[in-house]
């Protein structure tokens, strides 16, 4: 199975036909794993996404299979940026995964595995991933311990005890009557019969949007849905979050709209709207699923949720859909129509250390890390410009923006003031070694025999194989502070790495006279003698 990676709209646009047969073929293939919706939040998303795409050998002029992927980039306390995939749809997806023929089933599954280990990342989160148990088990099984962890997730906790594992659907009847009978109770029966006479008697009418009234009415219905969410949100997670999900909202029921794959009725008072409800239909699988409602909050009777969510399990059974999807959270309401519960979960799959391999990016993510290098010199954190810097030069040595900037950090910190031993150790200790040993030496022109960046300049030197340099240094350091152990511990690993094992030996010895109890000392003091080759270095900062 060969795998390619589409990287552009341009090329993901060429492989629309190919990507929607192999939807209609997918038994398993849902809504959130459309061309519509694929496509749609993709073009929104930029340039953080990659599509893998699976034909059966690489001069096949078709592909069988699909799996879209998120990719974010963040910085990190070590002072680097690492990179997490994501399942595509966007975090508001219902279920995310992948469609593959069903014919190719296992080797499809089995190449995307393979090439996903291959792109450089620290998690890979599986959001609402909606497989089949043996797809998702086909598909982790490539990932073992120990050098991958796989965990679920657990979805935040908004403190009204809904478990938000828990997705809830309707099976739909043939007919109208059938339901009422067979999904409601006598109760609920009742409510729905005089809830939709009231809706229907001639003050209040329900009416669907035209192209020339849909930007009205998407920004009615978030105005409903900002009213009844945004602060909730906001206080509880993020100010600005809310307004991002509308923002999405907004762009997603566009596409859809366009795509005739949104259900949207409102319910009228006179002129004005008092609730919207909004389905997206999911023509492949007979099915409607609701996504986003909003409602006038002073209204109770009729009540606008209630009477659009029966409007649309009423359209849905006029023309043939067998499914009302209310995904997720198993709140109260949904089972007053007779929902049927399955869980879909939260799964992450984190490398052995929760960094990318070898520290390096996804060379995806180097036109975001350039841009955060930009930020990060303008809000006065040239350290941290230069180190994102450095990570783009790691795997394109030639970029000339990244090579620009760097080289524009450094004119500035060899303008500046020597750095304090503060800033060096902080080089240090985030394990950026030459930029520590060009601080300490910066700290040392200006005071040349400051003693502890005498000493950590010889550890620095040593750190990175400088072996002669080092002993040298270290040596100067002795002479200021005879009597600190780890001094004659260090330079005795320089020693040693020179070959000059009889001195290594004498200060493997100071250094155990000074402290009798110095592990290290004594370990490499026998392997010496013992004529082994292990070295451990000290390097308290």
């Amino acid at each position: 199975m060969h795998v390619d990676v589409i990287r552009s709209r341009d090329k993901l646009l060429r492989v629309r036909s190919n990507w929607e047969a192999v939807y209609q073929a997918d038994p398993e293939a849902q809504f959130y794993m459309s061309w519509t919706w694929i496509a749609g939040w993709f073009e929104k998303l930029g340039c953080q996404w990659i599509v893998l795409a699976a034909k059966a050998d690489a001069n096949s002029s078709d592909y069988v299979g699909f799996f879209p992927l998120q990719l974010r980039t963040d910085w990190s306390r070590d002072g680097k940026f690492h990179n997490e995939l994501r399942t595509g749809g966007g975090y508001f997806a219902g279920y995310t995964g992948f469609i593959c023929d069903p014919r190719f089933e296992r080797d499809i599954i089995l190449a995307f595995a393979d090439h996903t280990r291959r792109l450089n990342w620290a998690r890979l989160h599986l959001e609402n991933i909606f497989a089949s148990p043996e797809r998702l088990a086909l598909f982790l099984n490539e990932f073992p311990s120990p050098d991958y962890i796989t965990e679920k997730i657990q979805r935040p906790d908004d403190g009204d005890g809904i478990d938000h594992d828990i997705y809830v659907y309707v099976n739909l009847p043939g007919g109208w009557d059938a339901f009422l009978y067979e999904r409601l109770d006598a109760k609920a029966r009742r409510n729905a019969r005089a809830a939709l006479r009231q809706a229907e008697d001639g003050e209040y009418r329900i009416t669907t949007p035209t192209a020339e009234t849909i930007e009205d009415d998407i920004a009615a219905l978030l105005k409903f849905w900002e009213l009844q969410w945004a602060a909730k949100l906001a206080a509880r997670y993020n100010p600005r979050l809310p307004y991002s999900m509308m923002n999405n909202f907004r762009d997603m029921l566009r596409c859809c709209f366009a795509d005739n794959a949104l259900y949207l009725p409102m319910l009228w008072q006179g002129d004005s709207r008092i609730g919207i409800q909004a389905s997206l239909i999911d023509w492949k699988n007979r099915t409607l699923l609701s996504l986003l409602n909003g409602r006038d909050l002073n209204v109770k009777r009729p009540p606008p949720g209630f009477v659009l969510h029966l409007q649309c399990v009423r359209w849905g059974i006029e023309n043939g859909f067998k499914v009302y999807d209310l995904q997720t959270g198993d709140f109260p309401y949904k089972y007053d129509f007779g929902g049927i519960e399955r869980r879909v979960e939260c799964l992450r799959v984190s490398t052995h250390d929760r960094r990318n391999p070898r520290g390096a990016l996804e060379p995806l993510s180097v036109p975001v890390v350039l841009e955060r290098a930009r930020s990060m010199e303008k809000d006065g954190r040239p350290d941290d410009a230069a180190q994102a810097c450095r990570q783009i030069l790691d795997i394109e040595p030639h970029h000339a923006d990244a090579s620009r900037l760097l080289k524009k950090l450094e004119a500035n910190r060899r303008r500046a003031a020597p750095p304090d031993l503060t800033v060096a150790r902080g080089f240090h200790q985030r394990g950026q070694i030459a930029e520590a040993e060009k601080a300490y030496r910066a700290i040392l022109e200006a005071e040349p025999r400051h003693p502890d960046a005498i000493y950590l300049l010889g550890v620095a030197l040593l750190q990175q194989g400088k072996f002669e340099a080092a002993e040298h240094q270290l040596k100067l350091a002795i002479g200021q502070q005879p009597n600190v152990a780890m001094l004659h511990y260090n330079r005795g690993l320089a020693l040693q790495q020179l070959g000059r094992h009889e001195e290594a030996l004498a200060s493997f010895d100071s250094a155990i006279a000074l402290k009798p109890d110095y592990d290290l000392a004594l370990a490499q003091r026998n392997s010496i003698l013992k004529a082994a080759s292990h070295i451990g270095i000290d390097r308290s900062l």
